[in-house]
C-alpha cells in the first residue's frame, strides 16, 4: 500500500491511500470514500488514459501543468503530490491521525512573525504565524488543541504552498 497526500491549486489537501491488487483492480481510498479503479489502456489522444472507476468509464487526460481532466468536463488541478512513507505495518487511520497535526502553508509567502514557540499549548484557532504575500498579511491560526512539538520555519522564510510549518499534538 502507499500513501499520497495531494495538494490542488486552491489550497485542499487530499489524504489517498492507494492499494494495488493481482486482478487489475486497484483500491483507492479519498477521505472516507472507497475507489475500485481497472487501468482500460491508453485513450484516443496523447496523455489520455481510460480508467473504469466503480463499474463507470472515464477517459482521463494530464495536461502539463498538473491539471487532470475527466470525461472532458469536469477537472481537478494538481499543485503538488507528496508520498507518505510507511513504515513496516502501520495501518493508514494510524498514519492520517499521526499527520492531523501539521499545519501546512496555504500560499506562497514570506514568513513575518511567529507568535509561539515548541512547547507551548495551543487552543484550537489560536493564531500561531503569519506569511506575507503579494503585501497582504495572512494570520495561520491553530485547527485543533494541543502542544507546539516542532516550528519547521523561521521568521523572514519564504515558503511554498503545501510547505509544513509547524507539528501540534
Amino acid at each position: 500500500m502507499r500513501l499520497f497526500r495531494l495538494y490542488s491549486e486552491l489550497g485542499d489537501m487530499y489524504l489517498v491511500s492507494y492499494e494495488q491488487s493481482n486482478n487489475s483492480l486497484d483500491k483507492i481510498k479519498i477521505g472516507d470514500k472507497n475507489y475500485e479503479v481497472k487501468y482500460l489502456g491508453p485513450g484516443n489522444r496523447e496523455n489520455e488514459y481510460l480508467f473504469e472507476i466503480n463499474g463507470k468509464k472515464y477517459y482521463v487526460f494530464i495536461e502539463s501543468d498538473g491539471t487532470l481532466i475527466f470525461n472532458h468536463q469536469d477537472f481537478l488541478r494538481l499543485d503538488k503530490v507528496t508520498e507518505i512513507p510507511i513504515k513496516g505495518e502501520e495501518r493508514v487511520e494510524e498514519i492520517i491521525r499521526g499527520k492531523e497535526g501539521e499545519i501546512v502553508s496555504p500560499l506562497f509567502g514570506r514568513v513575518v512573525k511567529i507568535r509561539v514557540k515548541e512547547g507551548d499549548a495551543v487552543n484550537k484557532g489560536q493564531p500561531l504565524l503569519s506569511i506575507e504575500a503579494m503585501k497582504a498579511e495572512t494570520v495561520i491560526s491553530s485547527p485543533i488543541g494541543g502542544i507546539v512539538q516542532k516550528i519547521l520555519i523561521k521568521e523572514g522564510q519564504g515558503v511554498k504552498k503545501g510547505d509544513i510549518l509547524i507539528v501540534i499534538k
